[in-house]
């Protein structure tokens, strides 16, 4: 039996092609190309306020050797380490709550999640100072109550900038490991308390790792997002919390040395990718066989 006229493997293939094309074409023009730019740019040359093209070694060389950006890259790091293992501490439990609740009550955490996502960043890093300034509302309530003799150093730190991005970014934490909660097939729970295990050996043994590729996924969302940080470490860490995007936008603003801002970007990029391979490794190390 023959296929008939527009119906064969070939036709399905040309087919497949013809939807991939539209978004391959948008996705090469808005980011393959400006990518293919900005890393020719990086090898530029950049003295005098002159900026020669070409293939040149300096601004890498200048990364390595000058002292100041790969400190303040792995700062940057450190700092995104930190606002992802206190999203994931926060996202994890909250996960657990949407998974058991009803669904006007999952509704409710829903929109409490994805609020701050609604309101200007500005609003919302002025919103924090208020909160954790010297005279903000955590210092004057503790000094009211006669905790603290002095006002906590709640901000102009590491500490504000993790407080203020948790709370914008947990929903991307929250949202694939409720995904993943919500896959898990609760009888296998079952099966294990009805045996005999406590809910912390059925959770240690059963959920959490089932849960893991959400885990996963919602790591890598934090850590990508949160090495981009810009105006919340200017706003809420002041002149005493420094990343890499900061000294990125103060090469190409205010020295307009392209080229150096460049190679920083392709690093920040570079770092970007590793994370996003290991976590695709650990996905498919974790995620449970399909069933043939």
């Amino acid at each position: 039996m023959t296929d008939r006229p527009g119906t064969g493997p070939g036709t399905g293939r040309l087919r497949a092609w013809g939807l991939i094309l539209p978004t391959g074409a948008l996705y090469a023009v808005t980011f393959g190309i400006p990518l293919a730019m900005l890393l020719a740019a990086s090898f530029h040359r950049f003295e005098g306020g002159r900026t020669t093209p070409g293939f040149f070694l300096d601004n890498y060389a200048k990364i390595a050797t000058d002292g100041v950006t790969l400190p303040v890259f792995w700062n940057t790091v450190e700092l995104s380490l930190w606002i992802t293992a206190v999203g994931l501490a926060c996202a994890f439990p909250v996960a657990m709550l949407m998974r058991r609740v009803g669904p006007r009550m999952r509704l409710a955490l829903m929109f409490v999640l994805v609020s701050p996502l609604l309101t200007s960043i500005i609003v919302r890093n002025v919103a924090w100072m208020l909160i954790l300034g010297r005279s903000g509302l955590i210092n004057d309530w503790l000094m009211s109550a006669g905790l603290i003799a002095q006002p906590l150093p709640l901000m102009y730190n590491e500490l504000g900038v993790v407080i203020a991005v948790v709370h914008v970014y947990l929903p991307f934490a929250v949202l694939p490991i409720y995904a993943a909660l919500q896959a898990i097939d609760p009888t296998r729970e079952n099966a294990a308390a009805s045996l005999g295990a406590p809910p912390w050996r059925v959770f240690v043994h059963i959920t959490l790792p089932l849960a893991m590729p959400g885990v996963i996924a919602g790591f890598t969302l934090l850590f990508i997002l949160s090495m981009g940080l810009y105006l919340t470490p200017v706003i809420l860490g002041g002149n005493f919390v420094v990343t890499l995007p900061m000294m990125i936008t103060n090469a190409a603003r205010e020295q307009y040395n392209w080229p150096y801002a460049s190679a920083m970007s392709i690093l920040l990029l570079a770092s970007i990718v590793v994370v996003v391979a290991v976590s695709a490794l650990a996905t498919r190390r974790f995620s449970p066989p399909r069933d043939e």
